[in-house]
């Protein structure tokens, strides 16, 4: 698809062209939007899945790209997007920015979407999904574009966000510190202070690494346990949420 992108520019652009010596007061009038989100690939998408289980912070801040087909002008304009969901609720799950503008002299703007991270996503994955319309300002001429094996929509931009695991990441061995679960993972980062991103590369979080966390966490373990026993204030993660069972750390 990469090698192909090249000569499809230049083949939207030929067209355009043609367009322009044809109808160049039609082309011209054109003034509309829509949503322009790439992957890394360059592909155009029109989702997203988001986790928080590497993110040290409560927030994620995702910028869906709006972009203008047309000229830009000297004065701002407004947008007319509608987010909904059938599950996540705006202020507690979400926040919106406070106006959907392009602003003056702009091709693009960012609609910038805050996802708060709740104790609900560790159980159950939330999803909003934001609509463009037209209005006074901006039409729709883009609806869909065509890429290889699959047609995207440009003007529905859906965003699913969680707070948990599909696999371990990709530094974590069990060998060294147990069987992964997203609690033993919490906790280290917790415990030591590590931060939740590095896991997911090796060159970072080393089996030497992995050896000295292996060995502050038994120890911690060990502790909780005997307060436990003691009857002092303990740290409840330290225990399996099912079992009840201090977390294993070993090999």
């Amino acid at each position: 698809m990469n090698r192909l992108l090249p000569y499809i520019l230049i083949s939207f652009l030929a067209v355009l062209t043609s367009c322009r010596e044809r109808n160049p007061e039609l082309f011209q009038d054109i003034t509309g939007v829509y949503f322009n989100n790439r992957t890394g690939s360059m592909a155009v998408s029109d989702s997203l899945d988001v986790t928080f289980v590497y993110e040290a912070g409560d927030v994620i801040e995702v910028p869906v790209r709006v972009q203008l087909l047309g000229r830009a002008l000297d004065r701002d304009r407004s947008l007319a997007i509608e987010v909904t969901s059938d599950n996540a609720e705006e202020w507690t799950d979400y926040v919106l920015p406070e106006r959907a503008v392009l602003p003056a002299g702009a091709s693009f703007t960012d609609y910038v979407v805050k996802l708060n991270r709740t104790e609900a996503l560790k159980k159950d994955k939330k999803t909003i999904c934001l609509q463009i319309f037209s209005n006074e300002h901006f039409s729709l001429p883009v609806t869909e574009i065509v890429q290889v094996g699959d047609t995207v929509s440009t003007l529905i931009y859906t965003i699913s966000f969680s707070d948990m695991f599909t696999k371990a990441p990709a530094a974590w061995e069990d060998n060294l510190v147990g069987e992964f679960s997203q609690q033993k993972f919490e906790l280290i980062c917790k415990v030591l202070d590590i931060d939740p991103a590095d896991f997911n590369d090796p060159e970072v979080i080393t089996l030497a690494k992995l050896l000295y966390i292996s060995a502050e966490m038994t120890a911690y373990i060990q502790e909780e346990v005997r307060k436990k026993a003691d009857r002092e204030p303990y740290d409840v993660e330290a225990f399996d949420k099912i079992t009840g069972e201090p977390l294993n750390f070993g090999r």
